[in-house]
């Protein structure tokens, strides 16, 4: 039986994050690249289940593509090791405002970043993924004063990340909320919080830690079960819905914002049949980005769940 992703041991505690804050604080640049190295060096020799399911990705890849160029010819697997790694190093420089808005290529031909700027009118969507960084788009909001943007996580370390985030003098415009399911309470909540004008960012592309609440779509030439909750608590909150993606490329980051919808409605009897259609549409969208950025998929568990 596969495990799902949200029952694995966290690789990492207050004191990992801790002490990875003094260093990206306090080491030279190079010193930390060789740190990180030696680091991603570790998990990869001690992570065969991990090992596995990158592999199996990098395979779907390429056979739904046609293309042998999209990846390296020599170690792919531990590559996309090490792209997470440097993942990890951006995320904590872009909290020290080391990697700050004019560091970033805005991919945006909507001017949807212009709305997060002014900060007006009812709170918007944006919907993310584990490909690529998000995190970096702590730059944008940082640089969009006024902005108050809520993550939706699973993990139970939220608080813990909030914490560790004052301490870095992080910005306080973004909030980690934990939220294992989307019941009553917290759809009120999060209902207050976009009619005050605040944005929320979610990840699509993991299953529900409680519930049967997913729906199988086409992924990469397999079937993958998706998460519904994003998209109903979209038509729920009337709001417009956005996708989010920050990949590096040439070792820059590019920010791509694109509007998916002003507003997902459906009725009682075609519900279903809505909620599957834009689920479709964003894991086509998600296709289009692991073309774009192949080494940058940091979904490490077993996504087309084969050992079942």
């Amino acid at each position: 039986m596969s495990e799902h992703w949200a029952t694995k041991q966290e690789r990492g505690n207050r004191f990992a994050l801790r002490l990875g804050v003094r260093l990206i604080r306090y080491c030279p640049t190079w010193l930390f690249g060789i740190l990180s190295h030696i680091v991603v060096l570790y998990f990869f020799v001690t992570s065969p289940t991990e090992r596995r399911n990158i592999r199996d990705y990098q395979q779907h890849l390429r056979s739904w593509s046609g293309r042998s160029d999209l990846l390296p010819a020599f170690a792919p697997v531990y590559r996309q090791f090490v792209a997470f790694g440097q993942a990890l190093v951006d995320r904590f420089a872009v909290w020290q405002q080391r990697l700050r808005y004019e560091h970033i290529v805005i991919e945006d031909p909507e001017g949807i970043h212009k709305e997060m700027l002014y900060a007006q009118g009812r709170g918007q969507i944006l919907i993310c993924s584990h490909l690529g960084n998000t995190e970096i788009s702590r730059a944008l909001v940082s640089h969009h004063k006024g902005l108050v943007l809520n993550i939706l996580i699973h993990s139970k370390h939220a608080q813990m990340y909030n914490e560790v985030m004052a301490d870095l003098g992080a910005d306080n415009d973004i909030r980690l909320l934990q939220v294992t399911e989307l019941d009553i309470d917290t759809m009120m909540m999060l209902q207050q919080r976009v009619d005050n004008g605040e944005w929320i960012a979610i990840a699509a592309d993991r299953e529900p830690v409680r519930g049967e609440k997913v729906v199988p779509v086409s992924f990469l030439g397999d079937t993958v079960a998706f998460p519904q909750g994003p998209w109903l608590m979209a038509g729920l909150l009337k709001a417009s819905v956005n996708t989010l993606f920050c990949t590096r490329q040439q070792g820059r980051y590019s920010l791509h914002i694109e509007r998916m919808s002003d507003r997902i409605q459906w009725t009682r009897q075609d519900r279903d049949e809505v909620i599957r259609s834009w689920v479709q549409r964003y894991a086509q969208r998600l296709e289009q980005v692991c073309v774009k950025a192949p080494l940058q998929w940091f979904n490490f568990y077993d996504f087309w769940k084969h050992n079942d």
